[in-house]
């Protein structure tokens, strides 16, 4: 059954981002990696699906999440795809910002400082190799 929102808030190409998305995550092995934080994972994701990576916050936690189109302008909010939603299944969300505002959890920092590339390179390597459906 299609519910309301993947009939009528998302358009396809954004959905297909987010299945795309799970399919990368759920291949990602449990056991043998280093803890993986999600400002690695987005942008590991981000740079497999060639999405923009945004620092922020997701309410008091820090946190990193992708935005599934450019900006278009300076009003316009594109909606989040966002890899590793803190306290919430399933993991993987595609979340609809209203276009001007976004979601009350949600809001954007300056970049990270601390980001661990050696942990980004490895998770790009591997999510290479995951072959993705076509549109």
């Amino acid at each position: 059954m299609k519910n309301y929102s993947e009939s009528e808030i998302f358009p396809p190409e954004e959905i297909h981002l987010w299945k795309q998305a799970i399919r990368l995550i759920e291949a990602i092995p449990d056991e043998g990696l280093p803890e993986i934080r999600c400002h690695e994972l987005a942008r590991a994701v981000g740079r497999r699906l060639g999405l923009k990576v945004q620092d922020g916050r997701y309410g008091f936690i820090e946190h990193t999440w992708l935005w599934v189109t450019p900006f278009e302008t300076r009003w316009f909010l594109p909606n989040i795809l966002d890899v590793y939603v803190p306290g919430r299944l399933p993991q993987v969300q595609l979340i609809h910002t209203n276009r001007t505002v976004l979601p009350v959890n949600y809001s954007w920092t300056a970049p990270r400082e601390d980001i661990q590339e050696d942990i980004v390179e490895d998770l790009c390597q591997f999510l290479m190799c995951v072959p993705l459906a076509a549109t």
